[in-house]
């Protein structure tokens, strides 16, 4: 077995900087775990030296060892589900407790079984720990959810392992001889006991490294400052929503929302206040939505809502609720300031088989007129205002290209 623990020795030793190089990547946990991986490893080659020291030393410091990277180990998986944290007193006095009992039965009642349920059953429950808390607070995230079976799943293993040699010691069963023949058997039993662990803590890596590729995934499709959809992720899952409506013969509804008069939010209050004013526009629109449609931001002060399913008189609720919502809860910024603010809203409908490039212009077109109408409210693309204003808008542009040609001063048209 000193070949099979060499292996062990080593697999924590390589795993132990990977998990070391992860420390500033902000994951939770990560101390812990590379911590607990180093006392395995010092534990396990302890092992090693079962030929060459004395039978009490043996046990008594891989006892203490294995049992503090379990309690670390335990620790670090509290850290990383963001449960609270046991106390480093609470684990100093039980490592003081573990060591007394070993050395006790070293050197005072020189109890050979004593040591290996203290150290093995003690090992196996902080195990049976770890696997319970995992299953307790198991983690939204379903990118990790695999990992987190697996380390749950070598969780339970351990302390398997460990309480069945607690048991053999106990009842005094030979285990190798008697249980585990033909010799194969018996191998594989002990070489479990020694490879678990490094299998472990690759376990371990592999949620980290899963954890980070999540948040990663989330930073890109999340603008930093509000974290509503990125212009690019909005408009990707616009688009698949449009898609699953049409297949359901479903209209599709696209918002266009604009902070009124945001230039100035910004020259009173600086961009620490536009910045406070996007925020809770955003608390706001979420809270109102309440998972009904997907909220990103287009750019600047201008957000966008899609919502599938839903009526003209059902969008055109929401929106005024926005609306509402948003004209009634100031911001309050860390001044003891409050900042009024009020959203304009242009609404377009999506048929089937429609295309979202002409919504989009649509809801732009009812925005303008939004705005025209007074801000703080809703215009809906194919409304007779919408339309007036569209008509004038195209005049303004006419009147201004005629302007240019005829010159400067001169009337745009005689009456004689």
């Amino acid at each position: 077995m000193s070949f099979l623990s060499a292996i062990a020795v080593i697999s924590l030793l390589v795993t132990f900087p990977v998990l070391l190089s992860l420390r500033k990547t902000g994951v939770p946990g990560v101390a812990s775990f590379s911590a607990a991986c180093f006392l395995t490893a010092l534990a396990a080659s302890v092992a090693l030296t079962a030929s060459i020291v004395p039978v009490w030393f043996h046990t008594v410091a891989g006892g203490i060892l294995i049992v503090a990277a379990g309690l670390v180990m335990l620790s670090g998986f509290r850290q990383f589900l963001g449960c609270t944290l046991p106390g480093a007193w609470l684990i100093a006095v039980s490592l003081a407790g573990v060591s007394a009992a070993l050395l006790f039965f070293s050197h005072g009642a020189h109890s050979h079984l004593a040591r290996i349920v203290i150290g093995n059953g003690l090992l196996s429950l902080i195990c049976v720990l770890i696997g319970a808390t995992i299953l307790r607070h198991w983690p939204e995230e379903r990118a990790i959810a695999p990992y987190m079976l697996f380390c749950c799943v070598m969780a339970f293993l351990v302390a398997l392992l460990h309480a069945f040699r607690v048991v053999t010691a106990m009842t005094g069963f030979d285990l190798v001889n008697s249980m585990l023949a033909p010799p194969m058997w018996a191998t594989a039993f002990l070489a479990a006991r020694l490879l678990i662990m490094p299998l472990f803590f690759l376990g371990i890596i592999l949620m980290l490294h899963g954890w980070m590729i999540t948040n990663l995934r989330h930073m890109i499709a999340h603008d930093d400052l509000t974290g509503a959809l990125s212009r690019r992720a909005f408009m990707t899952a616009f688009e698949r929503m449009f898609a699953a409506a049409t297949g359901s013969r479903q209209q599709t509804a696209f918002m266009l929302l604009d902070l009124d008069r945001f230039k100035q939010i910004n020259d009173l209050h600086g961009h620490a206040g536009g910045d406070a004013a996007l925020v809770h526009f955003t608390r706001i629109a979420h809270a109102t939505l309440a998972g009904r449609g997907i909220l990103g931001r287009l750019g600047g002060e201008e957000f966008g809502i899609a919502l599938a399913g839903a009526g003209r008189l059902e969008v055109a609720e929401i929106a005024e609720a926005i609306c509402t919502a948003v004209r009634t809860t100031p911001v309050q910024t860390n001044s003891d300031l409050e900042i009024g603010l009020t959203v304009s809203i242009g609404i377009a409908m999506v048929d089937p088989g429609g295309s979202l490039s002409d919504a989009m212009v649509q809801a732009d077109v009812a925005l303008y007129e939004a705005k025209a109408l007074g801000r703080d409210g809703l215009s809906m693309a194919g409304s007779l205002h919408a339309a007036s204003v569209a008509s004038a808008r195209a005049l303004a542009g006419a009147a201004a290209q005629m302007r240019a040609a005829i010159g400067p001063g001169q009337p745009l048209s005689s009456t004689g």
